[in-house]
């Protein structure tokens, strides 16, 4: 009897340790939530920022209500974030080279960059897949995705008309035809 009673309590001990563990372990991570939460409130991210594109050319950007003001710009854009180990984003290369030569008077198409990469290894990235769209290489790339609420996954893209108004966004690779079904209707 002794024995049994032993071996119950010793157990709810074990039981209820657990879950004050569990409990303790709960609470760091929702002050590791809030702690984050309140970083990305203190985050201004209607703030006028730069993205650095190759060859020095800086692309200014500002977030509205509509999507984002883009200085100096009279054409629709479609950003694309990517990762250079990414397949699907390597994939998709010869089709965002097919459109921007298809539509270069009337788009313009910007990888995004999100992983970090000297300005030698982009180039040799660029140069390595034949691109002829501009890649957004730095830090600004991490706020722009920030800025637009995160992004999920690569290849990430969206689409703007030319003052910058959203239109949409895919998430993955986009079949061709859909990309330029959604340009067209942009472009009319």
């Amino acid at each position: 009897m002794k024995l049994r009673f032993l071996i119950i309590t010793l157990i709810c001990v074990i039981f209820f340790y657990g879950c004050e563990k569990k409990t303790q372990d709960d609470k760091q991570n929702s002050n590791l939530k809030e702690d984050n939460q309140t970083a990305m409130i203190e985050q201004d991210y209607t703030a006028p920022f730069l993205l650095n594109l190759q060859n020095k050319k800086l692309l200014s950007m500002q977030k509205n209500e509509d999507g984002f003001k883009i200085e100096n710009n009279d054409k629709a854009i479609l950003f694309t974030f990517f990762t250079t180990w990414c397949p699907p984003c390597k994939a998709e290369i010869p089709h965002l080279n097919e459109i921007q030569n298809m539509f270069k008077d009337n788009l313009m198409i910007v990888g995004v960059l999100m992983e970090e990469k000297t300005q030698e290894e982009v180039n040799e990235f660029i140069k390595q897949n034949n691109i002829n769209y501009e890649i957004s290489s730095g830090e600004s790339n991490f706020f722009f995705s920030n800025a637009i609420g995160g992004i999920n996954g690569v290849p990430y893209t969206i689409l703007y008309d030319k003052n910058g108004k959203y239109i949409s966004r895919y998430l993955g690779l986009v079949p061709r035809e859909m990309l330029i079904s959604d340009i067209n209707k942009v472009l009319l």
